[in-house]
């Protein structure tokens, strides 16, 4: 089973597959991040459970141009302060980190929670916000708008 998670950080400060990897093994070292030959793609593990499927997009790639214009478009027009909080932080996002959490069979949460460790250094060491399919955007107190789309 999967489920995509994107964290749109909204500030300068760089993000990369190393800074990720060193971030999360200074939490806990049984953390790994395998990156692929050209660098697109990591494999994120914990011990020996695969965790999750890993991507970096900046600015200069046409899938983060492609993906912004796309929620952009699906968080619509309205006035709400969600809402408005949400368009801010897509128009000033530097790098979106896409995550699709892998896991066998029912349970997702041995997985999910080993990924949240991820998104708390996030909240803490950049400004954005997460999305999480099927459910909407997240700050680092919870829930702040609802999106029941997919991409």
């Amino acid at each position: 089973m999967g489920y995509f998670f994107r964290f749109f950080a909204a500030d300068a400060q760089g993000l990369d597959f190393l800074s990720v990897q060193t971030a999360l093994r200074k939490l806990d070292p049984q953390y790994r991040l395998e990156i692929d030959e050209l660098r697109e793609l990591a494999v994120l593990s914990y011990g020996e459970q695969r965790l999750a499927l890993v991507e970096i997009n900046g600015q200069d790639d046409d899938i983060f141009q492609d993906d912004l214009a796309e929620f952009r478009d699906l968080v619509g027009d309205g006035n709400s302060p969600a809402e408005n909080r949400v368009r801010e932080v897509l128009q000033t996002t530097q790098t979106i980190v896409a995550v699709e959490a892998q896991w066998e069979g029912e349970d997702a949460e041995p997985v999910l929670s080993r990924i949240d460790v991820l998104w708390e250094w996030l909240f803490t060491s950049r400004k954005g916000l997460l999305q999480a399919d099927g459910e909407g955007f997240y700050d680092a107190d919870g829930l702040i708008l609802k999106r029941h789309f997919t991409l």
